[in-house]
């Protein structure tokens, strides 16, 4: 399968690579089928994460059908339509315990998908802890719409809770953007 993958700063490369496999019991494999580029890999290629790891595909942000579980997952199964979190976690240590995901003290925890272990800009994902890891999408919204509830939007709504934000990236700022320019308009037609 084709992936973009991270070879050194300042070189991303489409190459081929196999398709994931479960490694453990609490892992699923999803079929990407919606993604999109995040300011963070843009972060990568420039040098400004030390912890990016060459030669791992990037993305963590994105939606797919779940292609197959490990025996431990209970909330999904294949043939789900699910979106993948942009940072997998344990649940169990201490940081998880109380709501800091971001810094799961697991290898493959915290934002560890596209940067310490093989992300989404590719045909398939290994998912880590995939019932903490995956939400599954309702039958009536699209994939477009489900990608955008992801760290898009959020992003986009910590601009708008905290005023100016400099890491925000594009599409966060956009967001921004275009909420205002919604409001606007809504005023000005009143």
């Amino acid at each position: 399968m084709l992936a973009y993958t991270y070879i050194k700063q300042g070189k991303f490369e489409l190459i081929e690579k196999p398709k994931p496999e479960l490694r453990d019991s609490r892992d699923a494999i999803v079929r990407v089928t919606l993604g999109s580029i995040c300011t963070s890999d843009l972060h990568i290629k420039h040098g400004g994460v030390p912890r990016a790891v060459p030669g791992i595909t990037v993305g963590h942000e994105m939606v797919g059908i779940v292609e197959q579980t490990g025996r431990d997952v209970k909330l999904v199964k294949p043939g789900d339509r699910v979106t993948v979190n942009v940072e997998t976690f344990c649940g169990e240590c201490f940081f998880c315990r109380h709501r800091y995901v971001n810094n799961c003290a697991d290898p493959n925890g915290g934002w560890a998908l596209g940067c310490r272990i093989d992300g989404g800009q590719t045909e398939y994902v290994r998912v880590p802890y995939a019932d903490q890891g995956l939400n599954l999408i309702p039958d009536s919204v699209s994939d477009e719409q489900a990608l955008f509830v992801g760290d898009i939007l959020a992003t986009g709504d910590y601009r708008r809770r905290h005023g100016a934000c400099h890491w925000c990236g594009i599409y966060g700022n956009l967001y921004f953007a275009l909420r205002d320019a919604e409001k606007a308009a809504a005023h000005c037609c009143l």
